[in-house]
């Protein structure tokens, strides 16, 4: 057909409407079938019709006719101006996508929304859906075989080579290539739908120098409302100004992800199961992000040399997606290397750099902590940085603001980065001086102003200052790298303990001391003590209580002896931890602990104009009054320390004088409506200083008093508020299981009952806390012992009873038969449940 002329399907009005057809049946198809090429049958005819018009002398056969024009109205099928590809098949191992093939198949079925983009980082499995999508049309008959095209756009890295591949996949010719006109009429030229599949499209998107001309193709193309788009990218963006149907590709979900790995593991060791297929799969496939090309070249490795995905996992940690090798276009490395090698990428330092800092970053970073991370580069650097690395999508950013949107890398680019030198060393060094610094920045303790909103900023880069300070070699920190860890030691035993990184701390500061040529001895050994400190502050809150006795008796003593003198106010505080852990333990007596209460509280006062820490010394004093059950003295010590922390504006400490005072009023003078006034001035301080664990003691002491006093509903409801906070910082496990008996209580005693009204759940907790699968022979409620048992002088006949009562194993305390009163019952349910004694 000349160019620009139309041709009508089924028209016989004019002969001339056949003149110069292209000739050919067939289309590309699923199967890539080609047709006649040339002039063919079309041309002939035309000759001949032609000859029979002008001279007269020639008839027309029918038939022929009727053949020419069944040719004629196939789908283009001509020579081809450039390589043509056929149409792949559809992946066989597909998994988790169903939904979203549907979903893109329904809406190319509709002329209006059948422009559709899916996006996506490399790897994501966004051709394979593509597939699956022309695959499902095909079934659906929303469009013929021969009118969907397959457009590889992979290699058209320009405009003019966009134009000959759409000239080539279409199977058009025409005189020139160097404009769209004859590929436009020749779609136009019939109104049947078809369904164009533009695959990469992100090569002549982002490597083409005149991104203009490559969109005013595709707008040009999606002008005709009969032509159905399909557009895969890899990129963060859409293309054009088009009204796309816009699909982001996620990773697979951890269901799609095991089958789909398993079943790629069967075919590569020739039909034998993978055996281990527990927790260990689900690490690897959480390691490698869940991204479906990583886990076909992972489970083709693993399978192939019919390993384990622990040996993967290892092999992963130690490569890196070099691991990840198929054929020439199925590597993982090929496909992030292509990424980065856009124009649009290589030509912007910047976002080179910005790639490396949040490849450092495993959790990302928001767009407002972009700043800290990438301190050398401006505001608006860093705005232009992420958006050409969004285009790239070799990063992803959350909805919303940017400032608090989450920015991130996947892990396989991450992984990617981190292998063969690919992050400059300077990069490395201003990304972990970068984080010393924001821990510094952050670091303060529950009585300043700022600690509530300091642990909100720590905690929204937890996972990556974890990260980072665990690459911190023993042998050779950087400046100021100590000081981080053991602050950060210091924030994770406030929230959520662990003693990973603080033994990290410890062994990293004991090596800069060892080191002869360290500069400042006396600064190194103060780190060693305070390393010793933080780790024994988490071990406690673990309650690991001997080992963190240590750790508090290494501390105190190595505070008093520096090269330099003794630091009198650490030593004090090292000591109170270790007073309250020896309280804790509970195998001494008041008479032997009460020296090293007098010597805690006198090394903290011995400057009498640091008021703050004469208070210290009053309060950690006052607490063990209380555990020797000496209640005259406790108020009055405990009152004097209120007073100053009132005066010094100290929300946390007051708090904790609160509490302390209100357990006083319960346990020493049985005045439960007393102590419940004082408990909810403690928790409004504890709150507004944000120290979680002394929010969930005063809670936890509170619904022990509401229950006493017949508050079964308002204790109900207090409960729940300190049983997820008390899951936030991840309290042992027990103490979850006991929290559950407790509010089976609190539950049944918000209406009318009796003593028997609680066997069940007390019997049933009783049995999840004994770890057996019945309740014991004789229903029995449990009693918990981590505390010093010689404090409740209600429930012990003397003081060989108390000492008995401590030395019991943690789980269980005493026994109580049903046939006790219900409000002693309740009291006793009380002491089990309540960690009365426990500082904090």
């Amino acid at each position: 057909m000349s160019s620009g002329r139309k041709r009508r399907e089924g028209n016989y009005e004019s002969i001339n409407e056949f003149g110069g057809g292209r000739g050919g049946s067939g289309g590309n198809g699923l199967n890539g079938a080609g047709g006649a090429g040339g002039q063919g049958m079309g041309a002939s005819l035309v000759v001949q019709t032609r000859n029979a018009t002008l001279h007269n002398n020639l008839r027309v056969d029918p038939k022929d006719f009727r053949d020419a024009v069944k040719q004629l109205s196939q789908p283009h099928n001509a020579s081809a101006p450039y390589p043509q590809e056929d149409m792949p098949s559809p992946h066989r191992i597909f998994y988790g996508r169903k939904a979203l093939v549907n979903e893109i198949t329904s809406l190319l079925a509709t002329e209006k929304t059948s422009r559709v983009c899916i996006t996506g980082v490399g790897g994501m499995g966004k051709t394979s859906v593509a597939l699956a999508v022309a695959e499902r049309a095909i079934q659906e008959n929303i469009f013929l075989k021969e009118y969907i095209f397959w457009v590889p756009c992979v290699e058209a890295k320009s405009p003019d080579l966009l134009r000959c591949i759409l000239y080539a996949q279409l199977r058009i010719t025409a005189e020139t290539y160097d404009g769209l006109e004859p590929l436009i009429a020749e779609l136009d030229a019939s109104k049947r739908r078809r369904l164009l599949l533009l695959d990469n499209f992100e090569t002549p998107w982002l490597s083409s120098n005149d991104s203009a001309k490559v969109c005013e193709i595709l707008v040009r193309l999606a002008k005709l409302p009969h032509i159905a788009l399909l557009v895969t990218m890899t990129s963060g963006f859409t293309p054009g100004d088009i009204e796309w149907q816009h699909r982001p590709l996620a990773p697979l979900d951890s269901p799609a992800a095991r089958d789909a790995f398993k079943r790629k593991y069967q075919d590569a060791a020739g039909g034998h199961e993978l055996i281990a297929d527990g927790p260990e799969l689900d690490d690897l496939l959480a390691s490698i992000g869940h991204i479906p090309l990583a886990i076909t070249l992972t489970a083709a490795s693993g399978g192939c040399l019919g390993i384990s995905p622990d040996d993967l996992l290892r092999d992963w940690r130690e490569e890196g997606t070099g691991m990840m090798s198929g054929n020439q276009t199925r590597s993982m490395d090929d496909t992030i290397r292509l990424s980065m090698e856009r124009g649009i990428v290589k030509s912007s330092p910047e976002a080179l750099t910005l790639l490396a800092i949040l490849s450092m970053l495993p959790a990302g970073t928001t767009g407002s902590n972009l700043e800290w991370w990438a301190p050398a580069l401006t505001s608006s650097r860093r705005h232009a940085a992420v958006k050409i690395l969004r285009i790239a999508a070799l990063i992803e950013q959350d909805h919303g603001p940017f400032a608090t949107s989450r920015i991130f890398v996947r892990p396989t680019i991450q992984s990617y980065m981190s292998h063969q030198g690919r992050i400059p060393a300077e990069v490395r060094n201003q990304v972990h001086d970068a984080c010393y610094a924001f821990i510094l920045r952050h670091k303060s303790i529950p009585d300043d102003q700022k600690f509530k909103s300091d642990l909100e900023a720590i905690a929204s880069e937890e996972i990556n200052i974890q990260g980072l300070l665990m690459e911190i070699p023993v042998d050779a920190p950087r400046p100021n790298a100590v000081d981080a860890l053991i602050a950060f030691s210091l924030y994770q035993s406030r929230t959520k303990p662990s003693t990973v990184v603080a033994s990290h701390a410890l062994e990293v500061a004991r090596s800069v001391y060892n080191d002869p040529h360290v500069a400042d001895r006396d600064a190194a050994a103060r780190r060693v003590a305070a390393a010793h400190q933080s780790l024994g502050k988490s071990l406690f809150m673990l309650d690991r209580y001997d080992e963190a006795r240590l750790h508090f008796e290494e501390a105190a003593a190595r505070f008093k002896h520096l090269p330099d003198g003794a630091d009198l106010r650490n030593a004090g505080e090292a000591s109170m931890d270790l007073l309250d852990t020896w309280m804790y333990i509970g195998t001494k007596h008041s008479p032997e602990l009460e020296p090293l209460a007098r010597e805690a509280q006198a090394h903290l006062s011995h400057d009498e104009t640091d008021k703050y820490h004469v208070a210290r010394g009053l309060l950690g004093f006052g607490h063990f009054l209380w555990w020797s059950h000496r209640p005259d003295e406790t108020l009055e010590i405990l009152s004097a320390a209120k007073a100053l922390f009132e005066e010094l504006g100290c929300p946390a400490s007051t708090a904790e004088c609160l509490y302390h005072i209100g357990r006083g009023f319960a346990w020493h003078r049985g005045d439960y409506a007393k102590a419940l006034s004082i408990m909810k001035k403690a928790v409004e301080k504890a709150e507004q200083s944000g120290k979680v664990a002394l929010i969930c003691d005063i809670l936890n002491a509170t619904v022990g008093y509401l229950i006493i006093l017949g508050s079964y509903q308002e204790a109900s409801n207090i409960f729940t508020r300190f049983l997820s906070l008390a899951q936030a910082i991840g309290s042992p496990a027990f103490h979850c299981l006991e929290a559950r008996e407790e509010l089976a209580i609190t539950v049944s005693m918000s209406r009318p009952s009796t003593a028997s009204d609680i066997r069940a759940p007390i019997a049933a907790a009783a049995a999840t806390l004994m770890d057996v699968s019945s309740p014991p022979v004789r229903p029995s409620v449990f009693v918990r012992s981590d505390f010093e048992g010689r404090a409740y002088t209600p429930f012990a006949r003397d003081n060989t009873h108390r000492a008995r009562i401590a030395q019991v194993p943690r789980h269980i305390l005493l026994c109580i038969s049903y046939s006790y009163p219900l409000d002693l019952l309740l009291r006793i349910s009380y002491i089990r449940f309540a960690r009365l004694s426990r500082p904090r």
